[in-house]
């Protein structure tokens, strides 16, 4: 199950960078109460350790931020 929601924010990931000009996407994946936010570019994807987004205040300053 973990391998197709992989591969469907790959293909997301891939539609996006492929129809838009832009050097770089982000995602946003959550499971149960953490989160993790994923860079994409044409080159791979950077995912970020899970952040347990009730507890900490990373996830809310990257919405601010961006």
């Amino acid at each position: 199950r973990s391998m197709n929601t992989l591969g469907q924010i790959t293909s997301y990931a891939a539609a996006q960078l492929s129809t838009q000009f832009c050097t770089h996407a982000f995602s946003l994946l959550i499971v149960c109460d953490h989160a993790h936010i994923i860079r994409w570019d044409r080159e791979g994807a950077i995912v970020t350790s899970a952040i347990d987004y009730n507890n900490e205040p990373y996830l809310a300053g990257f919405f601010h931020r961006y």
